[in-house]
Protein backbone atom coordinates (compact mmCIF):
# COMPACT_ATOMS: atom_id res chain seq x y z
CA UNK A 1 0.00 0.00 0.00
CA UNK A 2 1.26 3.56 -0.86
CA UNK A 3 2.06 5.77 1.97
CA UNK A 4 2.74 9.78 1.98
CA UNK A 5 5.35 11.49 3.08
CA UNK A 6 4.31 14.34 5.73
CA UNK A 7 3.65 16.71 3.24
CA UNK A 8 1.74 14.29 0.86
CA UNK A 9 -1.56 12.12 1.30
CA UNK A 10 -2.26 9.42 -0.72
CA UNK A 11 -5.49 9.35 -3.34
CA UNK A 12 -7.48 7.42 -0.42
CA UNK A 13 -6.60 9.85 2.11
CA UNK A 14 -7.75 12.82 0.31
CA UNK A 15 -11.08 11.05 -1.29
CA UNK A 16 -11.87 10.75 2.79
CA UNK A 17 -10.92 14.17 3.61
CA UNK A 18 -11.93 16.22 0.77
CA UNK A 19 -15.41 14.33 0.44
CA UNK A 20 -15.53 13.50 -3.32
CA UNK A 21 -16.20 10.53 -4.59
CA UNK A 22 -12.81 8.57 -6.40
CA UNK A 23 -13.88 9.13 -9.88
CA UNK A 24 -14.68 13.20 -9.16
CA UNK A 25 -11.38 13.32 -7.61
CA UNK A 26 -9.39 12.08 -10.67
CA UNK A 27 -11.65 14.18 -13.27
CA UNK A 28 -10.53 17.22 -10.87
CA UNK A 29 -7.11 16.11 -11.28
CA UNK A 30 -7.36 15.36 -15.04
CA UNK A 31 -8.50 18.77 -15.34
CA UNK A 32 -5.63 20.01 -13.71
CA UNK A 33 -7.62 21.67 -11.14
CA UNK A 34 -5.52 19.76 -8.47
CA UNK A 35 -2.29 18.07 -8.24
CA UNK A 36 -1.54 15.01 -8.47
CA UNK A 37 2.28 13.37 -8.99
CA UNK A 38 3.23 10.27 -10.81
CA UNK A 39 3.17 8.41 -7.81
CA UNK A 40 -0.64 9.06 -7.45
CA UNK A 41 -0.05 12.12 -4.22
CA UNK A 42 -1.23 15.05 -3.81
CA UNK A 43 0.18 17.57 -1.87
CA UNK A 44 -1.19 17.68 1.56
CA UNK A 45 -2.75 21.47 0.93
CA UNK A 46 -4.63 19.53 -1.96
CA UNK A 47 -7.36 18.79 1.09
CA UNK A 48 -8.76 22.71 1.78
CA UNK A 49 -7.68 23.20 -2.40
CA UNK A 50 -10.50 20.39 -2.74
CA UNK A 51 -12.88 21.85 -0.64
CA UNK A 52 -12.44 25.65 -2.22
CA UNK A 53 -13.57 23.47 -5.37
CA UNK A 54 -16.83 21.68 -3.98
CA UNK A 55 -18.20 25.31 -2.04
CA UNK A 56 -17.63 26.56 -6.02
CA UNK A 57 -19.32 23.39 -7.48
CA UNK A 58 -22.15 24.08 -4.50
CA UNK A 59 -22.50 27.40 -6.38
CA UNK A 60 -23.18 26.38 -10.02
CA UNK A 61 -19.99 26.51 -11.61
CA UNK A 62 -19.13 23.22 -13.73
CA UNK A 63 -15.70 21.59 -13.09
CA UNK A 64 -14.37 22.58 -16.67
CA UNK A 65 -15.28 26.09 -16.46
CA UNK A 66 -12.87 26.12 -13.60
CA UNK A 67 -10.29 24.44 -14.98
CA UNK A 68 -10.66 26.84 -17.91
CA UNK A 69 -10.96 30.25 -15.43
CA UNK A 70 -7.89 29.31 -13.33
CA UNK A 71 -5.94 28.19 -16.97
CA UNK A 72 -6.74 32.00 -18.38
CA UNK A 73 -5.78 33.39 -14.54
CA UNK A 74 -9.00 35.16 -14.15
CA UNK A 75 -9.84 32.72 -11.02
CA UNK A 76 -7.61 31.99 -8.39
CA UNK A 77 -7.64 29.29 -5.59
CA UNK A 78 -5.43 30.88 -3.25
CA UNK A 79 -7.23 32.86 -1.38
CA UNK A 80 -10.29 30.40 -1.08
CA UNK A 81 -8.30 28.10 0.36
CA UNK A 82 -8.40 29.23 3.54
CA UNK A 83 -12.29 29.17 3.33
CA UNK A 84 -11.79 25.37 2.93
CA UNK A 85 -9.95 25.36 6.04
CA UNK A 86 -11.97 23.62 9.05
CA UNK A 87 -11.29 24.20 12.88
CA UNK A 88 -10.11 21.65 14.75
CA UNK A 89 -13.30 19.72 16.90
CA UNK A 90 -13.43 18.67 19.97
CA UNK A 91 -14.89 14.63 20.70
CA UNK A 92 -17.36 16.19 22.98
CA UNK A 93 -20.72 17.13 21.36
CA UNK A 94 -23.07 20.06 22.30
CA UNK A 95 -25.36 17.70 24.17
CA UNK A 96 -22.30 16.12 26.17
CA UNK A 97 -21.08 19.78 26.66
CA UNK A 98 -24.42 21.44 27.89
CA UNK A 99 -24.59 18.06 30.66
CA UNK A 100 -20.70 19.44 31.42
CA UNK A 101 -21.47 22.85 32.10
CA UNK A 102 -25.27 22.04 34.01
CA UNK A 103 -27.24 23.88 31.66
CA UNK A 104 -30.06 22.05 29.20
CA UNK A 105 -28.77 22.47 24.83
CA UNK A 106 -31.83 24.36 24.28
CA UNK A 107 -30.48 27.20 26.73
CA UNK A 108 -26.36 27.04 25.02
CA UNK A 109 -28.21 27.00 21.62
CA UNK A 110 -29.35 30.46 22.78
CA UNK A 111 -26.05 31.41 23.74
CA UNK A 112 -24.83 30.81 20.13
CA UNK A 113 -27.70 32.39 18.57
CA UNK A 114 -27.54 35.45 21.02
CA UNK A 115 -23.54 35.58 20.22
CA UNK A 116 -24.82 35.96 16.29
CA UNK A 117 -23.09 32.43 15.54
CA UNK A 118 -24.59 29.58 13.76
CA UNK A 119 -26.92 27.50 15.55
CA UNK A 120 -25.57 24.65 16.94
CA UNK A 121 -27.09 20.64 16.44
CA UNK A 122 -27.04 18.57 19.21
CA UNK A 123 -24.85 15.61 17.86
CA UNK A 124 -22.31 17.99 16.51
CA UNK A 125 -19.18 18.13 17.81
CA UNK A 126 -18.28 21.61 19.03
CA UNK A 127 -14.99 23.37 18.12
CA UNK A 128 -12.02 22.61 20.53
CA UNK A 129 -11.77 26.89 20.36
CA UNK A 130 -15.16 26.90 21.68
CA UNK A 131 -14.79 25.03 24.76
CA UNK A 132 -12.92 27.80 26.77
CA UNK A 133 -15.06 30.61 25.80
CA UNK A 134 -18.81 28.66 26.36
CA UNK A 135 -17.13 26.88 29.79
CA UNK A 136 -16.86 30.13 31.28
CA UNK A 137 -20.32 31.27 31.46
CA UNK A 138 -21.93 28.81 34.44
CA UNK A 139 -19.61 31.26 35.68
CA UNK A 140 -22.24 34.02 35.74
CA UNK A 141 -25.32 32.09 36.19
CA UNK A 142 -24.30 30.15 39.40
CA UNK A 143 -23.09 33.88 40.92
CA UNK A 144 -27.08 34.46 40.66
CA UNK A 145 -26.62 36.13 37.30
CA UNK A 146 -30.74 35.86 35.43
CA UNK A 147 -30.28 33.82 32.49
CA UNK A 148 -31.62 36.61 30.22
CA UNK A 149 -29.56 39.30 31.22
CA UNK A 150 -26.60 36.68 30.51
CA UNK A 151 -28.19 36.49 27.49
CA UNK A 152 -27.94 40.19 26.61
CA UNK A 153 -24.52 40.50 27.39
CA UNK A 154 -24.09 37.93 24.72
CA UNK A 155 -25.93 39.51 22.37
CA UNK A 156 -23.87 43.16 22.87
CA UNK A 157 -20.60 40.80 22.33
CA UNK A 158 -21.59 39.78 19.54
CA UNK A 159 -23.29 42.16 17.37
CA UNK A 160 -20.06 44.56 18.17
CA UNK A 161 -17.90 41.89 16.96
CA UNK A 162 -19.98 41.07 13.81
CA UNK A 163 -20.16 44.34 13.13
CA UNK A 164 -16.49 44.94 13.25
CA UNK A 165 -15.98 41.69 11.41
CA UNK A 166 -18.38 42.73 8.99
CA UNK A 167 -16.83 46.21 8.42
CA UNK A 168 -13.39 44.89 8.19
CA UNK A 169 -14.02 42.89 4.89
CA UNK A 170 -16.08 45.57 3.04
CA UNK A 171 -13.21 47.98 4.16
CA UNK A 172 -10.14 45.75 3.04
CA UNK A 173 -12.21 45.13 -0.51
CA UNK A 174 -13.16 48.91 -1.09
CA UNK A 175 -10.03 50.80 0.43
CA UNK A 176 -7.25 48.58 0.19
CA UNK A 177 -7.90 46.47 -2.97
CA UNK A 178 -9.52 49.32 -4.33
CA UNK A 179 -5.35 51.07 -5.69
CA UNK A 180 -4.56 47.53 -6.87
CA UNK A 181 -7.59 47.69 -9.16
CA UNK A 182 -6.48 51.17 -10.84
CA UNK A 183 -3.22 49.82 -11.71
CA UNK A 184 -5.34 47.78 -14.23
CA UNK A 185 -5.65 44.60 -12.62
CA UNK A 186 -8.25 42.15 -12.66
CA UNK A 187 -10.60 41.38 -9.64
CA UNK A 188 -8.70 38.23 -8.61
CA UNK A 189 -4.82 39.09 -9.57
CA UNK A 190 -6.06 42.70 -7.63
CA UNK A 191 -7.20 40.92 -4.24
CA UNK A 192 -4.83 38.40 -4.28
CA UNK A 193 -2.25 41.11 -4.67
CA UNK A 194 -3.61 42.91 -1.74
CA UNK A 195 -3.63 39.72 0.20
CA UNK A 196 0.32 39.61 -0.19
CA UNK A 197 1.33 43.29 0.10
CA UNK A 198 -1.33 43.74 2.95
CA UNK A 199 -3.28 41.00 4.73
CA UNK A 200 -0.21 38.86 5.32
CA UNK A 201 1.64 41.24 6.52
CA UNK A 202 -0.96 42.80 8.56
CA UNK A 203 -1.38 38.95 9.85
CA UNK A 204 -3.95 38.90 12.88
CA UNK A 205 -3.90 42.76 13.56
CA UNK A 206 -7.93 42.90 13.80
CA UNK A 207 -8.10 40.73 16.53
CA UNK A 208 -5.08 42.31 17.90
CA UNK A 209 -6.95 46.02 17.38
CA UNK A 210 -9.90 44.43 19.17
CA UNK A 211 -8.02 43.67 22.35
CA UNK A 212 -5.89 46.68 22.57
CA UNK A 213 -9.12 48.96 22.10
CA UNK A 214 -11.40 46.83 24.60
CA UNK A 215 -8.30 47.18 27.25
CA UNK A 216 -8.04 51.24 26.43
CA UNK A 217 -11.70 51.60 26.87
CA UNK A 218 -12.51 49.29 30.05
CA UNK A 219 -9.81 51.56 31.45
CA UNK A 220 -12.10 54.40 31.49
CA UNK A 221 -15.04 52.58 32.66
CA UNK A 222 -13.35 50.12 35.37
CA UNK A 223 -11.84 53.26 36.60
CA UNK A 224 -15.33 55.16 36.71
CA UNK A 225 -17.04 52.32 38.41
CA UNK A 226 -14.22 51.72 41.16
CA UNK A 227 -14.37 55.57 42.09
CA UNK A 228 -18.55 55.10 42.58
CA UNK A 229 -17.76 52.25 44.90
CA UNK A 230 -15.16 54.11 46.70
CA UNK A 231 -17.38 57.31 47.24
CA UNK A 232 -20.25 54.94 48.53
CA UNK A 233 -17.48 53.81 51.02
CA UNK A 234 -16.49 56.99 51.90
CA UNK A 235 -19.72 58.54 52.63
CA UNK A 236 -21.02 55.09 54.20
CA UNK A 237 -18.08 55.65 56.60
CA UNK A 238 -19.22 59.53 57.39
CA UNK A 239 -16.49 60.88 56.11
CA UNK A 240 -17.57 61.83 52.38
CA UNK A 241 -20.26 64.06 51.39
CA UNK A 242 -21.13 62.72 47.47
CA UNK A 243 -21.93 65.76 45.13
CA UNK A 244 -25.33 66.27 43.83
CA UNK A 245 -25.29 64.39 40.21
CA UNK A 246 -27.59 65.94 37.87
CA UNK A 247 -29.09 63.59 35.44
CA UNK A 248 -27.94 63.34 32.12
CA UNK A 249 -28.88 64.51 28.60
CA UNK A 250 -29.90 62.65 25.42
CA UNK A 251 -29.11 65.29 21.96
CA UNK A 252 -30.13 64.47 18.71
CA UNK A 253 -28.51 66.05 15.51
CA UNK A 254 -30.09 65.71 11.72
CA UNK A 255 -28.90 67.27 8.45
CA UNK A 256 -31.56 69.35 6.51
CA UNK A 257 -32.58 68.24 3.42
CA UNK A 258 -30.58 65.14 3.42
CA UNK A 259 -33.22 63.18 1.62
CA UNK A 260 -33.36 65.24 -1.21
CA UNK A 261 -29.72 65.52 -1.51
CA UNK A 262 -29.83 61.64 -1.66
CA UNK A 263 -32.46 61.92 -4.60
CA UNK A 264 -30.31 64.77 -6.63
CA UNK A 265 -26.71 63.40 -6.13
CA UNK A 266 -27.32 60.04 -5.67
CA UNK A 267 -26.26 57.37 -2.84
CA UNK A 268 -22.51 57.71 -3.34
CA UNK A 269 -22.96 61.28 -2.34
CA UNK A 270 -25.30 60.74 0.65
CA UNK A 271 -22.79 58.19 1.94
CA UNK A 272 -19.81 60.69 1.27
CA UNK A 273 -21.97 63.23 3.56
CA UNK A 274 -22.62 60.62 6.28
CA UNK A 275 -19.27 59.40 6.87
CA UNK A 276 -18.23 62.99 6.68
CA UNK A 277 -21.12 63.59 9.43
CA UNK A 278 -19.88 60.52 11.70
CA UNK A 279 -15.94 61.71 11.67
CA UNK A 280 -17.60 64.99 12.79
CA UNK A 281 -19.77 64.21 15.58
CA UNK A 282 -16.88 61.98 16.79
CA UNK A 283 -14.71 64.97 17.26
CA UNK A 284 -17.08 67.08 18.60
CA UNK A 285 -18.27 64.18 21.38
CA UNK A 286 -14.60 63.88 21.94
CA UNK A 287 -14.11 67.63 23.20
CA UNK A 288 -17.23 67.89 24.99
CA UNK A 289 -17.09 64.77 26.97
CA UNK A 290 -19.54 62.59 24.87
CA UNK A 291 -20.61 59.65 23.61
CA UNK A 292 -21.91 58.70 20.02
CA UNK A 293 -24.97 56.23 20.88
CA UNK A 294 -25.44 55.62 17.34
CA UNK A 295 -25.23 56.76 13.97
CA UNK A 296 -28.55 58.00 12.47
CA UNK A 297 -28.01 58.12 8.76
CA UNK A 298 -28.48 61.53 7.96
CA UNK A 299 -28.52 62.07 12.32
CA UNK A 300 -26.88 61.00 15.36
CA UNK A 301 -27.59 59.96 19.06
CA UNK A 302 -25.53 61.69 21.90
CA UNK A 303 -25.57 61.21 25.81
CA UNK A 304 -23.74 63.64 28.11
CA UNK A 305 -23.42 63.24 31.64
CA UNK A 306 -23.39 67.21 31.87
CA UNK A 307 -26.23 68.49 30.06
CA UNK A 308 -24.61 71.52 29.84
CA UNK A 309 -21.81 69.51 27.82
CA UNK A 310 -24.87 68.60 25.53
CA UNK A 311 -25.74 72.01 24.86
CA UNK A 312 -22.38 73.28 23.66
CA UNK A 313 -21.91 70.38 21.81
CA UNK A 314 -24.69 71.01 19.58
CA UNK A 315 -24.07 74.45 19.22
CA UNK A 316 -20.60 72.96 17.69
CA UNK A 317 -22.26 70.94 15.42
CA UNK A 318 -25.00 73.34 13.39
CA UNK A 319 -21.80 75.27 13.53
CA UNK A 320 -19.03 73.40 11.79
CA UNK A 321 -21.60 71.39 9.31
CA UNK A 322 -20.47 74.48 7.19
CA UNK A 323 -17.07 74.49 6.93
CA UNK A 324 -17.26 70.50 6.54
CA UNK A 325 -19.36 71.02 3.46
CA UNK A 326 -22.18 69.36 5.25
CA UNK A 327 -26.06 70.42 4.67
CA UNK A 328 -27.27 72.61 7.65
CA UNK A 329 -28.01 71.00 10.60
CA UNK A 330 -30.80 71.22 13.16
CA UNK A 331 -30.50 69.37 16.69
CA UNK A 332 -33.02 68.67 19.95
CA UNK A 333 -31.83 68.22 23.50
CA UNK A 334 -33.17 67.01 26.84
CA UNK A 335 -32.26 66.11 30.06
CA UNK A 336 -33.48 63.71 32.73
CA UNK A 337 -33.65 60.54 33.95
CA UNK A 338 -32.79 57.35 31.35
CA UNK A 339 -32.34 53.73 31.25
CA UNK A 340 -29.44 52.23 29.65
CA UNK A 341 -28.58 48.54 28.53
CA UNK A 342 -27.18 46.58 25.88
CA UNK A 343 -25.02 49.85 24.33
CA UNK A 344 -28.07 52.34 24.04
CA UNK A 345 -30.40 54.57 26.35
CA UNK A 346 -34.17 54.69 26.24
CA UNK A 347 -36.93 56.58 28.69
CA UNK A 348 -39.30 59.39 28.02
CA UNK A 349 -36.11 61.72 28.13
CA UNK A 350 -34.68 60.17 24.80
CA UNK A 351 -37.87 60.19 22.77
CA UNK A 352 -38.22 63.65 23.90
CA UNK A 353 -34.95 65.01 22.70
CA UNK A 354 -36.04 63.15 19.14
CA UNK A 355 -39.31 65.26 19.33
CA UNK A 356 -37.38 68.60 20.21
CA UNK A 357 -35.36 67.82 17.23
CA UNK A 358 -38.04 67.38 14.54
CA UNK A 359 -39.22 71.20 15.60
CA UNK A 360 -35.63 73.08 15.18
CA UNK A 361 -34.89 74.11 11.44
CA UNK A 362 -32.06 74.42 10.09
CA UNK A 363 -29.30 75.87 11.98
CA UNK A 364 -30.91 76.21 15.12
CA UNK A 365 -30.72 74.07 18.68
CA UNK A 366 -33.44 73.98 20.99
CA UNK A 367 -33.92 72.24 24.52
CA UNK A 368 -36.44 70.85 26.36
CA UNK A 369 -37.38 71.98 29.98
CA UNK A 370 -35.60 69.81 31.67
CA UNK A 371 -32.22 71.08 30.31
CA UNK A 372 -33.93 74.75 30.91
CA UNK A 373 -34.33 73.86 34.89
CA UNK A 374 -30.79 72.00 35.01
CA UNK A 375 -28.63 74.09 33.36
CA UNK A 376 -27.18 77.48 34.31
CA UNK A 377 -26.55 79.50 30.53
CA UNK A 378 -23.06 79.90 30.63
CA UNK A 379 -21.50 80.54 27.37
CA UNK A 380 -25.08 80.21 26.14
CA UNK A 381 -28.17 81.58 26.52
CA UNK A 382 -31.53 80.26 26.09
CA UNK A 383 -34.85 81.84 24.50
CA UNK A 384 -38.25 80.50 25.51
CA UNK A 385 -39.50 79.94 22.31
CA UNK A 386 -43.08 78.58 23.41
CA UNK A 387 -45.25 75.37 23.81
CA UNK A 388 -45.32 72.06 21.54
CA UNK A 389 -47.72 69.55 20.72
CA UNK A 390 -45.09 66.31 20.57
CA UNK A 391 -45.74 63.81 18.93
CA UNK A 392 -46.53 60.96 22.05
CA UNK A 393 -46.05 63.03 24.75
CA UNK A 394 -49.24 63.30 26.27
CA UNK A 395 -48.45 67.60 27.41
CA UNK A 396 -47.27 70.41 25.44
CA UNK A 397 -43.77 70.72 26.02
CA UNK A 398 -42.01 74.20 26.60
CA UNK A 399 -39.04 74.54 24.13
CA UNK A 400 -36.21 77.02 24.28
CA UNK A 401 -33.48 78.15 21.71
CA UNK A 402 -30.17 77.91 23.02
CA UNK A 403 -27.80 80.94 21.39
CA UNK A 404 -24.18 80.79 21.55
CA UNK A 405 -23.31 84.11 23.88
CA UNK A 406 -21.20 86.33 20.77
Amino acid sequence: MLEASPDRITEDELVERAGFDREHLRRLADLGILHRANDGTYPRREIVRARAVADLEALGAEPEGIAEALGSDHLSLGYLESAGRRFPRSERTFVQVADDLGISFATLERFYVAYGLPRPMPDEHIREEDLEEIGRLPVLLEAGVDLEVVLRFARVWGDSARRVAQYLIHHFHTAVEEPFRRQGLGDNQAFEAALRQVGLKLGRSGEDMLGWLFRRHSETFMREHHYEHAEVALESAGVYERRERHPGAAAFADLTGYTRLTEEAGDDAAARVALSLADLVNEIAARRRGTVVKMLGDGVHFHFADPRDAVLASLDIVDAVGPRGLPPAHVGVEAGPMIYDEGDYFGRTVNVAARIASQAQAGQVFVGEGVAELVPPDGFSLREVGAFELKGIAQPVTLFEAVRDS
